[in-house]
C-alpha cells in the first residue's frame, strides 16, 4: 500500500471523534475568505468564482487568478520567481471567459468587493511582483479604492503576527512570523471595516469538524478541520463568517494546530461577531506533497472554476455554515 493512503488512513482514524460540522446563524453579506501562500491563490480562486458568496477577500504571499494556467511548472517558475513576464491580460481574458461561460460568477459582483493585497520586499519564495499583478487583475473588476496593498513590511514567506511564530526574517516551518504586524488584523478590518479591538482567544471555542462529508481521495483534504465559534454565535446570533486558508507545509500533518492558533484570526472573532472557518487540504502523493491547495491544477484543469474538486469542498464547508 502507498506510504500517502497509509498516512490518509492514520489520519482518519486519528481524529474519527470530529463532530460533523454545524450551521450557524450568518449574514450573508459578511462572508470573505483569506489565505497564505497557496492559500492565497485559493482565496482569490474562491472569491472570484464565487463572488455571489464571497464579499472580499484579502492574499498574503500569492499573486493573480489563474496564474499557474493549469501547470505544475509554471507555477514553480513563472509564477513564484519570475511574475514580470506575466501578462494580467491574459487572466483578465480568462476570467471574463469563465464567467461568460457560467464556470465563476459574474464578474460584475467584483465591482463593490473590498480587496487586501499583502507582499514583503524579502519575500524569497513568492517574489512580490506576483501580488502587483494580481492589482493589475482585480483593478480590471473592483474599484481602485477598494483595493489595499501593504508592502513595507520587510518579512520572510510567511504569515506576519504580532508575536507568534519565528523571527520575521526566517522562512520555515511553522511559516508564521512574528513581525509586530497583524496581517489578519489588517485584512479583516479591509473588509469589514470599523471593528471592536481584538480581544483573547478561548481555546475552547475551536472546534475541530470531519471534512469527510465534503470531498474524496482525489480532493484532497485532510481528515478535520477547524472552526472558531465565539460564545454570542454559538447562542444564535447573527454572525459573519471568515473562511482562512493555510499554505504549503501548514497542514497538521507539519505544523498540528499552529496555524488556527497562532496566525491572529481567533482574537478578532471573539470581539466582532465573527466565526472563522479553517479548512485543510492534505497531502496526494507526488501531485501535492506538501498539502498545498490547488493553486496549479493538481486537481483537475477545472481547479479555478466553481467545479473545481477543493473549490466546490469549500464552498459546501460554507455552505453548511451558512445553514444552507
Amino acid at each position: 500500500m502507498k506510504l500517502w493512503i497509509i498516512a490518509l488512513i492514520l489520519s482518519a482514524a486519528t481524529f474519527a471523534h470530529a463532530d460533523a460540522l454545524k450551521p450557524y446563524k450568518i449574514d450573508p453579506a459578511r462572508v470573505t475568505v483569506s489565505g497564505i501562500s497557496s492559500g492565497a491563490f485559493m482565496a482569490v480562486q474562491l472569491h472570484v468564482a464565487y463572488s455571489s458568496v464571497f464579499s472580499g477577500a484579502a492574499s498574503i504571499a500569492g499573486g493573480i487568478y489563474w496564474c499557474a494556467e493549469g501547470d505544475g511548472q509554471r507555477a514553480q517558475t513563472t509564477c513564484m520567481y519570475m511574475p514580470q513576464s506575466i501578462q494580467s491580460s491574459d487572466q483578465i481574458a480568462k476570467a471574463k471567459a469563465l464567467a461568460a461561460s457560467g464556470d465563476i460568477d459574474p464578474l460584475s459582483n467584483l465591482a463593490n468587493h473590498p480587496v487586501y493585497i499583502y507582499a514583503s520586499p524579502k519575500d524569497m519564495i513568492i517574489n512580490p511582483m506576483n501580488s502587483d499583478k494580481l492589482v493589475e487583475f482585480y483593478s480590471a473588476f473592483t474599484s481602485a479604492n477598494l483595493i489595499r496593498t501593504e508592502h513595507s513590511i520587510e518579512s520572510a514567506h510567511g504569515m506576519p503576527t504580532l508575536d507568534q511564530g519565528n523571527a520575521c526574517n526566517l522562512a520555515m516551518s511553522p511559516w508564521i512570523l512574528k513581525c509586530n504586524y497583524d496581517a489578519a488584523g489588517e485584512l479583516l478590518k479591509t473588509m469589514y471595516g470599523n471593528l471592536q479591538p481584538r480581544g483573547q482567544a478561548d481555546a475552547s471555542h475551536l472546534l475541530q469538524f470531519s471534512q469527510a462529508d465534503f470531498g474524496n481521495a482525489q480532493t484532497p483534504l485532510f481528515a478535520t478541520g477547524w472552526i472558531y465559534v465565539p460564545t454570542a454565535c454559538a447562542n444564535g446570533e447573527t454572525c459573519g463568517l471568515h473562511v482562512a486558508l493555510h499554505g504549503c507545509q501548514m497542514n497538521p500533518d507539519y505544523i498540528q494546530d499552529q496555524f488556527v492558533k497562532e496566525a491572529g484570526y481567533n482574537e478578532w472573532a471573539e470581539t466582532n461577531h465573527m466565526i472563522i472557518l479553517y479548512p485543510q487540504s492534505a497531502k496526494l502523493g507526488q501531485a501535492n506533497p506538501y498539502a498545498c491547495w490547488d493553486w496549479f491544477g493538481f486537481t483537475g484543469a477545472n481547479y479555478v472554476t466553481k467545479s473545481g474538486a477543493q473549490m466546490t469542498a469549500i464552498k459546501k464547508m460554507v455552505d453548511r455554515v451558512m445553514g444552507r
